[in-house]
């Protein structure tokens, strides 16, 4: 689930960048910025990288199994699905003589979600449809100590980059449950 989420709003981020600066090209890719070696994992410079720093379970919702009736009567256990949020980060990885480029295009990011209200659903984001209905995405402003914190995680040295929670995405197996039926006499 996470990675169809990932693909649909990086392909329509795409298509607003190639539209908006009347470019050809993909300008955002999905990647690490580090390899696990330490070695840089981005090959190709003046590019937005968009990296997922954190997974994090949405508090807000039950994760509690509860029983529903089906319709012979009889009961079915229903799991809900696992609720996440993830923070995806969108870093400027653009050469020196490149910078204020970089700069225009991190200002980019940020016009598109604010383009879309930070709503994607079925209509605006097709890439969506029968995945999810709706996600919302809202900027995170991390104080210095934590954007730190997110670059050493990371394992790079600081770009210009902007964070950005998606909130919430279900994550289901479903498997059959075996009925439970009903109590009809005392």
């Amino acid at each position: 689930m996470i990675d169809k989420v990932v693909t649909a709003v990086v392909g329509e981020l795409n298509r607003f960048l190639q539209s908006k600066h009347n470019i050809l090209e993909d300008k955002v890719i999905i990647s690490h910025l580090v390899n696990a070696d330490g070695s840089m994992a981005v090959q190709e410079a003046d590019k937005i990288v968009m990296t997922i720093i954190n997974i994090e379970a949405e508090r807000n919702k039950s994760s509690t199994a509860t029983y529903q009736p089906n319709k012979r009567g009889n009961f079915t256990k229903v799991t809900p699905p696992v609720e996440v949020n993830i923070y995806m980060l969108f870093s400027a990885y653009f050469t020196n003589e490149n910078y204020l480029e970089g700069l225009k295009f991190v200002s980019s990011v940020i016009a598109f979600f604010q383009s879309r209200q930070g709503v994607f659903n079925e209509q605006n984001t097709p890439a969506l449809s029968g995945t999810l209905t709706r996600l919302v995405a809202e900027m995170v402003s991390p104080d210095f100590r934590d954007i730190s914190n997110v670059w050493n995680g990371v394992g790079a040295k600081y770009l210009p980059s902007v964070l950005y929670r998606f909130k919430t995405i279900p994550i289901e197996h479903k498997k059959p449950e075996p009925e439970i039926p009903s109590i009809r006499k005392i």
